[in-house]
């Protein structure tokens, strides 16, 4: 009889123990969750010359892994958010090509395209927001 009632009462007082440790423990565990920062915070620097660049604490998206992937998105973000071609016919291109992937993955995507954006393309982008 008394084997039955430690069985119990120890079985019974691991499960209260470990219901109130997973009460305790889980609200802390989302506070420390709430004061991570799951957005981004935009903010804008000016340089020397009184231009704007605007800078982002998000993380940059992944080029790829290799050249191949890495450098069709480059041209693809050169072409829709930079508002140049580029072309991949020469010794010279491949070098340039290889500067632009080493610079957005220095600098992050927002850096780089302002870095690269054409004066039309800023307009077109200024007058849209009008």
């Amino acid at each position: 009889m008394a084997l039955t009632s430690y069985i119990i009462g120890s079985g019974l007082t691991a499960l209260i123990g470990g219901i109130s440790y997973n009460y305790l423990f889980m609200k802390e565990e989302n506070i420390e969750e709430k004061n991570n920062l799951s957005e981004s915070i935009n903010y804008s620097l000016i340089d020397e010359k009184l231009n704007d660049n605007l800078v982002s604490s998000k993380a940059t998206p992944n080029l790829g892994v290799t050249f191949k992937d890495k450098s069709n998105s480059i041209i693809t973000i050169c072409r829709e958010d930079c508002g140049f071609e580029f072309r991949n016919n020469s010794k010279k291109d491949r070098q340039k090509l290889l500067r632009y992937i080493r610079e957005y993955e220095k600098i992050g995507k927002v850096g780089f395209i302002n870095n690269h954006k054409k004066k039309y393309k800023r307009k077109q982008d200024l007058i849209k927001k009008i």
